[in-house]
């Protein structure tokens, strides 16, 4: 159909209920040649009459009325595209996020999400996938993924990244290590054994890859897991890697000593990512603001002496 647009659907319509073109004008605030004008160009659009000359008034044509249900439907329809979004209530809501993401990140940030959520939005469920970048943003794009939380600080166009919070790496041994005690030397560090994490992907792994090259560590055991790394570095004379926000969470009631690195190293920031088709969606922004809200937390903490 050509031009059929809701004003003149409107008056259709209003055409079928009042029967009348002065009636009809009165009800839609327009003028009768308006009216009659919409009238001729619908029975262009139709090639019907629409409707005839009747008494006072007009009656619909057999097409008319065959139209009518389907017109309340369109109209129906329309009137549901030009409504404003509905507010989002999280009390309300009932659905999953999934989200992929690092075992460290999950450590961190999960906890307080999760208990962040039992009191704001119980009909939420949490799906936490490992974190596979290279799938994931795929994922996104499908929408199969709602949220990455990783340590990239870039995505492709049509992604969004919003920072997060960021973290730096400690060295551990254990308390009671028989050569390190209270500070870790570079020639400590080169002559002691060390514990390594092969996890393919993650904030921290890269890092700590970057902290051991030129290092000339000894390597003596490869575990593929970050939060399986302190457990074993605290009952062996092993030299492991954590980040500092790990540390403040454990050091309490794991035997560690948590030391500074023997060389300079960076930060290393963890972000949000999520694709444009997700970005307008009401109940995707309050998900989104309350990892940023947790997230500030967690950067409170990291300014707490």
């Amino acid at each position: 159909m050509h031009n059929l647009d809701l004003k003149s659907l409107m008056v259709f319509s209003t055409l079928l209920k009042e029967c009348n073109v002065t009636r009809a004008a009165e009800q839609l605030n327009m003028t009768q040649s308006a009216v009659s004008h919409t009238l001729a160009r619908l029975r262009e659009i139709f090639r019907d009459p629409l409707f005839v000359p009747m008494g006072r008034g007009i009656t619909p044509t057999p097409r008319a009325l065959e139209l009518a249900e389907p017109l309340q439907h369109a109209l129906r329809a329309m009137d549901v595209l030009v409504q404003p979004a509905a507010a989002f209530n999280p009390k309300d809501f009932v659905g999953t996020f999934h989200i992929a993401t690092t075992d460290y990140i999950g450590f961190i940030l999960l906890p307080l999400l999760v208990k962040r959520l039992e009191e704001v939005a119980p009909g939420v469920e949490m799906n936490i996938r490992p974190l596979k970048p290279h799938d994931d943003l795929e994922l996104l794009k499908s929408g199969e993924l709602d949220l990455i939380l990783w340590n990239e600080g870039t995505a492709p166009d049509n992604y969004y990244v919003q920072k997060l919070f960021s973290d730096r790496l400690k060295s551990i041994v254990r308390v009671g290590h028989p050569a390190i005690n209270g500070s870790l030397s570079l020639e400590q560090f080169r002559a002691g054994r060390h514990l390594r994490v092969n996890s393919s992907y993650g904030a921290v792994k890269e890092a700590i890859d970057q902290h051991y090259e030129g290092a000339s560590a000894k390597m003596a055991v490869t575990i593929p897991h970050f939060l399986l790394a302190h457990i074993l570095v605290s009952q062996t004379n092993l030299i492991g890697m954590i980040a500092e926000l790990t540390a403040q969470r454990i050091v309490g009631e794991i035997p560690l000593q948590v030391l500074e690195p023997p060389v300079d190293m960076k930060p290393f920031t963890v972000s949000q990512v999520w694709h444009a088709r997700r970005n307008s969606s009401p109940s995707h922004r309050w998900v989104r603001g309350e990892i940023v809200a947790i997230a500030s937390e967690i950067r409170s903490t990291q300014q707490t002496p």
